[in-house]
C-alpha cells in the first residue's frame, strides 16, 4: 500500500476479481462485450445489453469487469458457472437465476481516444456517462483514502482494492507501478503487486 507520503497521489477502487471485458459502444443502440482473450461474449450475458437511454447513443470503448453476486456478496463460483455456459437456453436461465453486473471503471475512447489523458480526467469522463440501473454501474473511487477504501471493499466481500496514480495514463496490456493491487492479507504478510491493465 502506498505510504502516508504517497497516499494522496492515488485514488482507490474495489478489486473486483471478475471477468475482465472491454465494452464497445458504437452509438447505434448496440453494445459488444469483448473478453480479455479477445472473444465476443455479449451473447453470454443478455441481461447486460443492449444499453438503454443516452448510453445507447454514445460512441465509446470502456473497461470493466463482469461479476455475479450470491446473497449480495461476490461469488466467483457463480461467475465461473456463467462463463462456462453458451447454449442460449442455459444462458437465459442463468441470467434469471444469478444475473451478472458490469462494473465500469475506465474509459479508453469517448468520441476520440483518451488513453493518454491522466486518470483524473478519464475518471471525470466516466462519472459523467449516463450509466444507471442495477446491471451497469460506475463504482465509487476514493481519492487519498486507502484505509477507508480497503475496509469498505472487505465489508462488501471483495479481496481488496486497486490504487491508481492520479496522473497515470491507460496502458493496455502493460504492467505499471502506477496501478497497484492491494489484497487482504495479515499485516505481517500483506503484499502488493503491479496490475496489468
Amino acid at each position: 500500500m502506498p505510504g502516508p507520503a504517497e497516499e494522496a497521489e492515488y485514488a482507490y477502487e474495489t478489486l473486483w476479481n471478475g471477468a475482465r471485458v472491454l465494452i464497445r459502444l458504437p452509438s447505434d443502440g448496440t453494445m459488444q462485450l469483448v473478453s480479455a482473450g479477445g472473444l465476443d461474449v455479449t451473447a453470454d450475458y443478455p441481461e447486460l445489453s443492449p444499453p438503454t437511454g443516452l448510453l445507447s447513443q454514445i460512441r465509446a470503448v470502456l473497461d470493466g469487469e463482469i461479476i455475479t453476486l450470491d446473497g449480495g456478496r461476490p461469488s466467483v463460483e457463480r461467475l465461473q458457472q456463467r462463463m462456462s455456459l453458451h447454449h442460449p437456453r442455459a444462458v437465459a436461465r442463468a441470467a434469471d437465476e444469478y444475473p451478472a453486473r458490469l462494473m465500469i471503471f475506465d474509459v479508453l475512447y469517448l468520441w476520440q481516444p483518451v488513453l493518454h489523458q491522466p486518470y483524473t480526467a478519464r475518471r471525470a469522463l466516466l462519472d459523467d456517462l449516463p450509466v444507471n440501473g442495477d446491471r451497469l454501474l460506475v463504482p465509487a473511487a476514493w481519492p487519498s483514502m486507502a484505509a477507508e477504501a480497503l475496509q469498505q471493499a472487505l465489508r462488501e466481500g471483495y479481496d481488496g482494492i486497486t490504487a491508481k496514480r492520479l496522473t497515470s495514463p491507460y496502458l493496455p496490456g502493460r504492467r505499471s507501478r502506477d496501478w497497484i493491487n492491494i489484497k487482504n492479507h495479515p499485516p505481517a504478510s500483506r503484499q502488493t503487486r503491479a496490475r496489468s491493465r
